[in-house]
């Protein structure tokens, strides 16, 4: 199962619900169901998690409760509003972060920040232990890595296109209109993010949705 699939409740378990015994988030989950809906957006609107999503899925299947619904390519390409190119090809949708600014306007004023006072050298080590190492200068995060990053902890394309949505929804607005980004290509999108607010902010954003930092490689070299 990748969890785009769609199932629909059967005959069988009209018959058998007066008899069904479940505990209630699992009712909660089996009457989600409703023929419209993939597996992973049933799993969020009933508040149950993929891993258990699963088992409780071959389950209804197995008892007879569930089964696939089958929808055309229109169906499925309505349903996303996902384009295709004119040779037939399909085009990933964007994540659309927030509303572009208007041609003429001014830039959203970029937040404030702390004055920086000039680090004092540190003393030279007497005791035998080393210094810190200094932080290494990275140059500008590549966007289209970072979002490769995060749909590839999924390890699966739908899931994780709503993974990176979720990310994205925790990164303050203000940064993304400061950068003049608007919204997220989920493939080959060349943006550079140079900012190193926005660059924080999405590392921040990427360990608390996804519990994973960032790896050195979705920045460019410096």
């Amino acid at each position: 199962m990748t969890g785009t699939e769609i199932y629909k409740r059967t005959p069988a378990y009209e018959s058998d619900a007066p008899s069904i015994r479940l505990h209630a988030p699992q009712w909660k989950f089996l009457l989600t169901f409703d023929g419209q809906r993939s597996l992973s957006e049933v799993a969020l609107s009933s508040d149950t998690t993929f891993a258990d999503a699963i088992p409780l899925t071959e389950k209804f299947l197995s008892q007879g409760w569930i089964e696939e619904q089958p929808i055309t390519l229109d169906q499925y390409l309505k349903r996303t509003g996902t384009p295709t190119l004119a040779s037939g090809a399909v085009v990933p949708p964007v994540v659309v972060l927030h509303e572009p600014r208007p041609e003429g306007s001014s830039p959203s004023p970029a937040p404030p920040t702390l004055p920086i006072t000039p680090a004092q050298p540190a003393p030279s080590s007497t005791s035998g232990i080393p210094s810190p190492s200094p932080k290494v200068s990275r140059g500008p995060m590549r966007l289209s890595s970072v979002v490769d990053y995060i749909t590839s902890l999924s390890g699966n394309t739908s899931l994780g296109h709503l993974l990176v949505y979720r990310v994205f929804l925790r990164v303050p607005p203000e940064l993304l209109q400061a950068e003049d980004i608007a919204s997220v290509h989920l493939l080959n999108d060349n943006s550079l993010i140079r900012s190193e607010a926005l660059q924080e902010a999405i590392a921040k954003a990427v360990n608390e949705v996804a519990k994973r930092p960032l790896p050195d490689g979705v920045y460019a070299p410096a």
